[in-house]
């Protein structure tokens, strides 16, 4: 099959790179920071929490430590959930807890003797809440978080650290504000003072990542994606450099964007997009060679992924690999028939008219097995096989032309040509 450069202008995919973050829990994540007290404020240890929600699969069971604190993340925080508290010698408490989507939740819980009044449980849970200054400054900061007043926000959030040492949830909120005002390191140190309580905090981790990457302390930020990577939490920092690359991509600055590309195959290899986007730019700058290799690593992670599959067939057919470019129809045949038969189709009339028969041909057998009632593509199909020297198959593709197309204008050429040729 001869090649033709102008394909790639013909059947060049849409350069707007959208990462679909189907994990919706990624974006739905919430936490609660919580500490378990007694009616006069003093910490109570070893409390159990089981915490479940109509659909889940399994109960989630906390216990808390010696100053009475525990933490719970939510990947689903648009729901509510049960909390129940229990311990020896006290009441147990339940209390259904809505984790905010995507922030963090600092509550304190009451628990009464054994011996109190129960009655009295809903009243001190709700005054404990407004007795303690470091969880009022805090949520004060959340709300002024929530109208985006990130510079009240920050000073809350100091201020509740000041107020409260153990206080991670302060730190880490902090952290996030000055990421998003941009001052990165300062945005690290905070992130690094809210793990050295919670070691476990999976927002400041991420927020440790993106600070030390954007601050340009690669070594840093390689310690910090190792540190999610052994818990597993990558796929949303893997995302915010994708959409990072999307942006430079969109704004035309490609180096850049092949950078963030990069990254993310580093961080998660397994993540499809970045292959795609990569073969997307490789295609898009003429590396054909490039855009094949890189569509083929998102096709073994994604077999079905029709875009990797379109970027395949270009490069494949301008490196000159026939095989690779006929596998690529045949399975777009099977998953986008309508692309086949419609984008494909206009190409390949392209190609015929410039002159290019065998090319045409090639295309126009995959667009009849998406499509094989379109009375054009027979025709064209026929006039390339005679142009080609194929004659006995011209004519019948010619003759279904004219069953499916009796009336159109080139019906009287393929007659012509099919009386001529008897």
């Amino acid at each position: 099959m001869k090649i033709n450069p102008k394909l790639v202008q013909v059947l060049c995919i849409s350069a707007a790179l959208v990462l679909p973050l189907g994990d919706a829990s990624a974006q739905q994540a919430g936490r609660v920071a919580g500490t378990v007290i007694e009616l006069d404020g003093t910490p109570i240890a070893d409390v159990t929490i089981t915490i479940s929600a109509p659909g889940m699969k399994h109960e989630m069971v906390k216990t808390t430590n010696k100053k009475g604190k525990f933490t719970v993340s939510h990947s689903d925080a648009a729901m509510t959930y049960e909390y129940r508290f229990e311990k020896p010698g006290y009441q147990t408490l339940v209390l259904p807890v809505t984790p905010p989507i995507g922030d963090t939740a600092v509550q304190e819980f009451t628990l009464l003797p054994a011996s109190a009044a129960p009655q009295d449980a809903d009243a001190s849970a709700a005054g404990a809440v407004a007795a303690n200054p470091a969880v009022r400054t805090y949520n004060e900061g959340v709300e002024a978080l929530r109208t985006g007043d990130l510079e009240t926000a920050a000073e809350a959030f100091r201020k509740a650290a000041e107020l409260d040492s153990d206080l991670a949830a302060a730190h880490t909120s902090l952290a996030a504000v000055l990421l998003e005002r941009e001052d990165y390191e300062t945005a690290a140190a905070e992130a690094e003072k809210a793990l050295a309580i919670d070691a476990n905090d999976v927002r400041a981790l991420q927020v440790r990542f993106d600070a030390y990457r954007l601050a340009g302390n690669q070594a840093k930020a390689d310690e910090a994606a190792q540190a999610l990577r052994e818990i597993g939490n990558l796929s949303d920092a893997a995302a915010r450099i994708f959409n990072e690359g999307v942006d430079l991509f969109n704004s035309g600055d490609l180096a850049s964007a092949q950078s963030k590309f990069q990254q993310v195959i580093e961080l998660d290899p397994e993540m499809v997009q970045p292959y795609v986007a990569l073969a997307q730019i490789s295609l898009n700058q003429g590396a054909m060679a490039e855009a094949a290799a890189m569509a083929q690593a998102a096709l073994e992670r994604d077999p079905d992924n029709t875009r990797a599959l379109k970027i395949a067939y270009d490069g494949a057919r301008l490196t000159g690999d026939d095989a690779a470019a006929r596998h690529a129809l045949e399975r777009l045949v099977e998953l986008d028939p309508e692309w086949v038969a419609t984008a494909l189709f206009d190409h390949a009339a392209t190609m015929f008219n410039n002159n290019q028969p065998e090319v045409a041909a090639v295309e126009l057998e995959y667009v009849l097995k998406a499509n094989p009632e379109l009375a054009r593509a027979h025709y064209l199909l026929g006039m390339a096989y005679f142009n080609s020297g194929r004659v006995e198959e011209g004519r019948s593709h010619l003759q279904r032309f004219i069953e499916l197309a009796p009336e159109d204008p080139d019906a009287e050429i393929a007659r012509g040509l099919l009386a001529y040729e008897e």
